[in-house]
């Protein structure tokens, strides 16, 4: 059970690595009316930046920036500020020809969210981010909604879901933009850690995943089971600000030397 746990912590840490210290908070002491570009935050035009300060009010945000000017364009609202402010935990990915724009950040310590962005007339313009889980693995989706729907994080430590019965959870997640292959065409990673109950998923998850069946430490007799979900997908931007994934493949573990 101990060796269990270690792999878990193990693929979580994996799963955040794009923070320079995946378990703590990166903070910052802004200066009033200091804005500094995050990681990658600089468009490959140099016409745009991605920033993240403290507007006069003293609120914490991220934000478009006219690179030439220092000027506020506007704030990117859909962009998860609760954990970190520091910039470097905060992570651009610019299409080659600067119309779109992908940022990670952190939620929670476990949950990461990539929010995407179409940059036309000085504004930005969120773009629905596609999710590779379903696509995938839909025999998993679908087995998590006939137990009742998995829950996410905000679900399961909420008041009023705290010590309820589940079936279906999930414990960690991961989105970014690892490349972009055209203007129109990227690739995401998606990483999240799952638990089940009672039935068995192996036969849903194909080639990428392959459960643990654990101890449960409650006193319910039923079998709990943890799953990893780990794959890159290619994407594609449509119309209407819209994406679909085109197609995915497992990322495979790489071996370390002992």
């Amino acid at each position: 059970m101990r060796q269990i746990r270690s792999r878990l912590r193990a693929a979580v840490a994996l799963s955040l690595a794009f923070v320079a210290h995946a378990g703590a908070t990166a903070t910052y002491d802004y200066k009033p009316g200091e804005f500094l570009v995050i990681d990658g935050g600089t468009s490959p035009d140099k016409k745009f930046s991605i920033v993240s300060g403290e507007n006069k009010a003293g609120e914490f945000g991220v934000y478009l920036r006219d690179a030439q000017t220092k000027k506020l364009i506007g704030q990117l609202e859909e962009v998860t500020t609760g954990l970190d402010s520091a910039p470097d935990a905060y992570h651009a990915h610019w299409a080659p020809d600067s119309k779109h724009v992908g940022i990670t950040s952190r939620a929670d310590r476990h949950w990461a969210d990539n929010a995407i962005y179409r940059i036309e007339n000085r504004r930005a313009y969120p773009v629905k981010t596609p999710e590779l889980l379903c696509h995938a693995v839909p025999e998993f989706c679908q087995l998590a909604k006939e137990l009742g729907g998995a829950l996410t994080e905000d679900q399961i430590y909420a008041e009023d879901t705290v010590g309820k019965p589940w079936k279906a959870r999930q414990n960690s997640s991961y989105s970014g933009i690892v490349k972009w292959i055209s203007p129109t065409r990227f690739v995401v990673r998606e990483e999240s850690q799952w638990q089940v109950k009672e039935r068995d998923p192996s036969a849903t998850l194909g080639h990428y995943g392959e459960p643990e069946k654990l101890e449960d430490e409650s006193d319910e007799s039923a079998a709990l089971y943890h799953v990893s979900f780990d794959a890159e997908g290619e994407c594609e931007l449509l119309p209407a600000d819209k994406t679909r994934v085109l197609s995915t493949q497992p990322v495979k573990e790489q071996k370390t030397n002992e």
